[in-house]
């Protein structure tokens, strides 16, 4: 009966509720009846005295081949072989994709790296083009700097020449005394000659300011630093020449007027005292001798008067009031001597003796003023002159030793180019 009973329970049906891989209900009931059925058997025989040599549903029975009819329940959590060959074929392929998901983005960064290695090649390139064609521009204006020295030399043999000075000075007199003519010849000369150069100087200077932050080149931009100092040294040395040269001008002409005027005055005193000796001896032939003199002293004091108003009027800042008032006194003084030398003439007693001590008086008073003139009024030329360029000729040195310190590194950096 239990048999029956466990076969019946184990019986597979062949329809059931649900999907094809789950045991129906009403055949787990079975199976738990048929359990419970053979517990009691076994307890049973326990008390009969009986050991049984095998129980009902403990042993394992060969399960049995299902009829056609009959289908077969597959225990849940089992998988299908076709199902474990599609699953690994779904891994292969998504692990291919996984593959090639991931080199894609190792090839776009390849070739970012390329492009940007090509880029930056392409820039390195253009910009070596270009700072050659800087450094080319560079040398070229730095040639043009160094070739206004061709007028800028003499230019600077003629400044120099202007404060030195033994130009003007007490010794530089008849042959030695500076020419006016030379200086404005040799100024027109010069001037003419470096109007062009200046124009270069700045138009170099210019485009050297321009280009400087461009350049890349330590070496270079120093070169760049010491055209651009060399050019301005040479522009601030003509403008502090020319001004040296312009205040020579007027001082030459001054210094040489007080030079024509002091010899008047010299050779007027001169006159003077030969009219006073000649006077030692009363006659009418010595009276009249004594005018001629006279006038000749007259004449030599208008002359002076005439060149020391004339410098002092052509050169600002020169004082030549005292030497004016001395020549105007002794002007007086033989306009006296020549009143009293007609009166003498004249035989008018009461005239002769005014007009001579008039004249004494006069002399007296030029004697006084004599005292006070201090230097010769060529001197004061030179003093006022070197006195109003000290200046200019502190600019002019320190731009000149620029020039030359700027000039000696760009000689050596030219050289290296060329090389």
């Amino acid at each position: 009966m239990a048999k029956k009973k466990a076969q019946h329970a184990l019986h597979i049906k062949s329809h059931t509720h649900g999907s094809s891989n789950e045991i129906s209900f009403s055949v787990l009931d079975a199976a738990r009846e048929a359990r419970d059925a053979a517990e009691r058997d076994r307890r049973e025989g326990a008390g009969a005295g009986r050991v049984p040599l095998f129980t009902l549903g403990r042993g394992k029975k060969p399960r049995a081949t299902p009829a056609r009819s009959q289908s077969i329940v597959i225990p849940e959590g089992a998988a299908p072989a076709r199902s474990s060959a599609s699953s690994f074929a779904s891994a292969a392929a998504a692990e291919v994709d996984r593959r090639a998901f991931r080199i894609v983005p190792v090839v776009v960064v390849v070739c970012v790296l390329l492009a940007l290695a090509l880029t930056l090649g392409q820039t390195l390139i253009s910009m070596r083009t270009q700072q050659q064609g800087f450094r080319s521009s560079l040398n070229d204006n730095i040639s043009v700097i160094t070739s206004c020295d061709e007028t800028l030399i003499p230019f600077d043999e003629l400044v120099m020449a202007q404060y030195d000075r033994k130009r003007l000075s007490p010794s530089a007199a008849g042959q030695h005394a500076p020419s006016f003519e030379d200086l404005s010849e040799g100024y027109r000369r010069v001037v003419t000659d470096i109007a062009p150069s200046r124009a270069q100087l700045e138009e170099s200077l210019a485009a050297i300011e321009s280009m400087r932050p461009t350049l890349a080149d330590n070496n270079a931009e120093e070169a760049a630093h010491q055209a651009v100092t060399a050019a301005r040294a040479r522009l601030n040395m003509l403008d502090a020449g020319v001004a040296i040269i312009e205040q020579s001008l007027m001082a030459t002409e001054a210094f040489l007027d007080c030079q024509g005027g002091w010899r008047a005055v010299i050779n007027a005193d001169a006159a003077a005292r030969e009219a006073t000796a000649l006077l030692r001896e009363m006659s009418e032939a010595n009276v009249r001798a004594s005018m001629e003199e006279s006038d000749e002293a007259v004449t030599q004091l208008n002359d002076a008067r005439e060149l020391f108003t004339k410098a002092q009027g052509a050169y600002p800042g020169l004082d030549l009031d005292s030497f004016i008032a001395y020549v105007e006194k002794r002007l007086e003084a033989q306009q006296a001597a020549l009143a009293s030398d007609q009166a003498y003439l004249d035989r008018d007693k009461e005239a002769l003796a005014e007009e001579n001590d008039r004249y004494n008086a006069l002399e007296a008073e030029a004697a006084a003023l004599a005292q006070d003139l201090g230097d010769d009024p060529d001197q004061r030329v030179a003093n006022r002159f070197y006195e109003s360029i000290e200046d200019q000729v502190t600019v002019y040195e320190a731009e000149r030793l620029k020039a030359g310190n700027a000039d000696t590194f760009l000689r050596d950096y030219l050289g290296q180019s060329v090389q």
